[in-house]
């Protein structure tokens, strides 16, 4: 009778000492790791080699995962990966269980508190400065829509500085953002416009709006033609012509000419 021998099987038990990388890529934890494993069956050369670089990787890998300020964290994360029994993949080996002890030297836990301390305190000024950006941005496109913003809030948060000079100088912070503000010529242009259409009489007034209108409106700005007429309603009234009276609304005293509808 031919008797048939089963392979009683390898096993035997693992210790490694490495590193491992933190999520801060200079800063790495001290590892010290032990385990048993077993051969199932035949077909590897060196099942423990395997089963330490099993240990290894998987150790690695959730190392990069935490902060070197987390090594208590991290220890309990592998243990309680590795802490039972699970076939190794692709192998005959099977590691029955590891247990780690993950150390981080006292003046690396030093160098990365105060790092940390610095990294935060970097990004709250950082923030603080966006955020300070964003206002005086704000607040900036305000100003040049309309200067009396300025008044107002000193009106609200510092009525006694409110003075003369004051009144004096809100032109001059209008043009100085006009000046420097996205768009910067627009703004610049509308405050020339205003500064020579106020001296204008009714007629020429009542004239140029007409005209403005008329070629906003022909390049699809209907309504913001209307809104040009609203705004200037009251400034430039209309007057009806007399019986008699030539109703061109050219005026007479622009540049010494006539205007012709074309």
């Amino acid at each position: 009778m031919t008797r048939i021998r089963l392979w009683p099987g390898r096993q035997g038990t693992l210790t490694a000492t490495f590193t491992a990388a933190s999520t801060e890529a200079d800063f790495r934890f001290d590892v010290h790791a032990e385990g048993h494993w077993r051969a199932t069956r035949r077909g590897h050369h060196d099942p423990a080699a395997s089963a330490t670089c099993h240990v290894i990787d998987e150790t690695k890998r959730l190392a990069a995962e935490h902060s070197v300020l987390a090594a208590a964290e991290l220890q309990h994360r592998v243990n309680a990966l590795l802490g039972g029994p699970r076939q190794l993949p692709e192998t005959t080996v099977s590691l029955n269980w590891a247990r780690v002890l993950v150390h981080v030297h006292p003046e690396t836990q030093h160098v990365a508190h105060t790092r940390l301390r610095l990294r935060a305190r970097a990004q709250t000024q950082w923030e603080l400065k966006q955020m300070t950006m964003a206002q005086a941005e704000t607040y900036r496109d305000q100003l040049r829509e309309d200067p009396n913003l300025l008044l107002a809030q000193l009106l609200l948060h510092s009525p006694q500085a409110i003075t003369q000079q004051t009144l004096d100088i809100l032109p001059q912070i209008a043009r100085a953002v006009a000046a420097y503000a996205p768009g910067a010529r627009w703004v610049e242009t509308a405050l020339l416009l205003d500064k020579w259409f106020a001296d204008l009489p009714t007629d020429a007034k009542r004239f140029i709006i007409d005209r403005l209108s008329t070629t906003l409106t022909e390049f699809g700005g209907e309504a913001i033609a209307q809104q040009l007429r609203d705004a200037h309603d009251t400034s430039v009234p209309t007057e009806h012509p007399t019986q008699g009276e030539d109703t061109d609304h050219s005026p007479a005293g622009l540049n010494g000419y006539e205007h012709h509808s074309g």
